[in-house]
């Protein structure tokens, strides 16, 4: 049922909150155990806080120097709210806030911040920003991608140095259950110019695709320069057709001695050996219709950096080793930028070089001292994304206010303070369950996997004879499910209709024909298997762990759901990217949001009485009491008395007029923005 605002008191409630709706344009395990991150306090706070100020000075200087006025340092409540949203992607919980509002510890911003960079919410929300940035989805074209998230995520909790990370993402061997960095190349299988290109992109700030083609009209590249570079990783494959298992099953398949649909079923259960990163001495040459004259049309070319450092690849040497030293290395200064600029955006709201990934020569940091001094303290702190973090986070620029006008492109920042963002999808969607899920960081997402998969680790284990054995019985069993198919097509076709004109005599007619089709043709035993089937998958779904009870398994962090959530989910409304390029993300206003914020399902779930917010509403003593709960647990701050004084009402009515409340602050700008 839609809600409806029967008072002129709740217009008055969100004019003095100075608020909006939403659409307001604007800048398989319960819990597993996991190793503890690494604690930020192997660096001395003061050494921290030393740096934070230098940030501050360069800030202040430019400022000064512009006649442009600093923004005033934050209340507690807007830290409180934008710390927890930057550092862990979600607003705290009622207890986090109370926690953080009523300590008198001068030193509480500083050790919330590092309580929060040292916790698992941390790993959930960096890893979001690096799935985008790498375009992981949860199943990919050679099979489940588990095992790379698992890598990227365990990365992060054990705050690997990122000169480390980007090393192990270029340099993998293996398959992905023994190496899962392998996902990496394995994420554009058959694509190596493109997976140079993306490469360049994310870890050293240059788009190269135009110069795949041409030379580049808007940069220095050449098309030459283009294929040097990618010259470094051309020669590693992502298919393997000599794994022995598989020859065998492609000698078995010439013989023509196996019937064709259990040939299919084991090509499909022996995919995952097919793909393997290994590193071969395939040469990389220009296209046939290369058309400059510094090389000829297929001619071979060596490998070769395209600024930087020039390297030579020694002989019989790795090529990707030498590339993934190189671009890594200390030396290499728009590497150690790249990462500096984007982690200021991250933190900031804005880059020191925008766009953050097209790195053009001539073109200046906004601020180039600053620049200049956060690339040197990426090498300095050793490559320690968690401490560079750290570093911002405790200067008084991130701590100011937000600066609410848009920064239009081309047009100068001095940064006075953090430029306002709206939440990401992911960000809305963790906070929207922090109302929702007790303990929302230690719930774990069943993850996606393919129902006819096998893993390869169990593949190695077995022998050709086993296989043949589970292609059989896969076989008989799509036979039998394409026979039923091919039986219930018109069937199912009616049955559309009559879900689409709520016919419901007809749907249940429909059902019960359906229903005896399946009798007859699966017969008792397939009757019983697939009742088994939806049984297991019930049961895998079920909830067992007494702190989430009556809660959906569907509620667990956008790091642990499907990736991306699939068409329609409340993620994707909100503009998570569909991971097909890089950084496709948005946060762009549109009607279906509004919609989904205004009566959507999951407000139906904030009035769950096993909510987080249900529960501490109930355990709230008095009208006083519930109202602070209300405002605290959803806007991390306690009412003013002109709000007291306009909600009263809705407070003595009970717990209807309470949920006018709670839907009223959902849909505000305070909610949804990043202040």
């Amino acid at each position: 049922m839609v809600r409806v605002v029967k008072s002129i008191d709740w217009v008055v409630l969100i004019c003095v909150l100075a608020l909006s709706p939403l659409l307001v344009s604007g800048a398989e395990s319960d819990v597993v155990d996991q190793p503890k991150a690494a604690s930020v306090n192997q660096l001395s706070l003061r050494k921290i806080l030393s740096l934070s100020r230098k940030i501050d000075a360069l800030i202040e200087t430019d400022c000064a120097e512009n006649s442009i006025e600093l923004n005033p340092i934050t209340g507690d409540e807007v830290f409180l709210r934008r710390i927890y949203l930057d550092v862990i992607g979600r607003i705290p919980t009622y207890t986090e806030a109370v926690q953080f509002l009523d300590s008198e510890d001068p030193k509480k911003r500083s050790k919330l911040i590092d309580k929060l960079l040292d916790s698992e919410g941390y790993v959930s929300h960096q890893f979001n920003w690096w799935a985008d940035l790498l375009r992981i989805q949860s199943r990919m074209r050679y099979g489940t991608a588990q095992p790379y998230i698992d890598f990227v995520k365990q990365s992060l909790r054990e705050n690997k140095p990122y000169d480390q990370f980007v090393r192990d993402l270029i340099t993998p061997e293996g398959y992905t259950w023994d190496n899962g960095a392998a996902g990496y190349y394995l994420r554009d299988s058959g694509m190596p110019l493109d997976n140079m290109s993306n490469t360049a992109q994310v870890f050293l700030g240059t788009q190269l695709v135009c110069a795949q083609c041409h030379d580049h009209p808007f940069d220095s590249w050449t098309q030459r320069q283009y294929y040097e570079l990618a010259a470094f990783t051309y020669g590693v494959e992502t298919r393997d057709r000599q794994a022995p298992m598989y020859r065998e099953f492609q000698k078995m398949r010439r013989g023509g001695e196996i019937e064709r649909n259990i040939l299919q079923a084991a090509g499909q259960i022996l995919q995952p050996l097919a793909y393997r990163v290994h590193e071969t001495d395939r040469v990389l040459r220009l296209p046939k219709d290369y058309q400059y004259d510094d090389a000829k049309p297929g001619a071979p070319i060596q490998p070769a950096t395209i600024f930087g450092d020039e390297v030579k690849v020694p002989e019989n040497a790795s090529r990707k080793e030498v590339y993934a030293n190189w671009m890594t290395s200390s030396n290499n200064k728009r590497f150690v930028t790249v990462i500096a600029n984007r982690l200021w955006k991250r933190t900031i709201g804005l880059g020191l070089v925008e766009p953050i990934d097209d790195f053009k020569d001539g073109v200046d940091a906004s601020n180039p001292q600053l620049m200049e001094f956060l690339a040197r303290k990426v090498v300095d702190l050793e490559f320690d994304l968690k401490q560079f973090q750290r570093m911002l986070y405790n200067t008084q620029t991130y701590q100011r206010d937000v600066s609410a006008k848009e920064v239009l492109a081309g047009e100068h920042y001095y940064f006075p303070g953090p430029v306002l963002r709206r939440m990401t999808a992911e960000q809305v969607w963790d906070s929207m369950l922090t109302l929702i899920v007790p303990v929302l960081d230690e719930r774990r997402g069943i993850p996606a996997a393919n129902r006819y998969a096998t893993s390869g680790e169990e593949l190695v284990e077995k022998d050709m004879k086993e296989i043949l054995k589970m292609a059989a019985d896969r076989a008989k069993v799509r036979e039998v499910q394409s026979k039923y198919q091919r039986a219930t097509s018109d069937l199912q076709r009616q049955l559309r209709v009559a879900y689409r004109t709520q016919d419901r005599e007809k749907i249940t007619d429909l059902r019960d024909e359906m229903t005896e089709i399946r009798k007859e043709i699966y017969g008792r035993q397939g009757e019983m298997m697939m009742q088994r089937g939806r049984n297991r998958a019930v049961q895998s779904r079920r909830e067992t762990d007494p702190r989430w009870a009556g809660l959906s398994r569907d509620f667990v962090r956008a790091s642990e759901t499907q990736l991306p959530a699939r068409p329609g989910h409340f993620l994707r409304q909100f503009g998570q990217s569909d991971r097909e390029t890089i950084e496709n993300s948005n946060t762009e206003a549109t009607v279906p949001q509004i919609l989904t914020m205004l009566n959507g399902p999951m407000f139906s779930q904030l009035s769950n009485r096993n909510s987080l917010l249900y529960k501490n509403i109930a355990d709230a003593d008095g009208p006083v009491d519930t109202l602070d709960v209300v405002f605290v647990s959803i806007l991390s701050r306690r009412p003013t008395e002109r709000e007291r004084e306009i909600t009263r009402e809705q407070v003595d009515s009970g717990l209807r007029g309470t949920g006018d409340i709670v839907w009223a602050l959902i849909n505000t700008r305070q909610f949804l923005f990043v202040r």
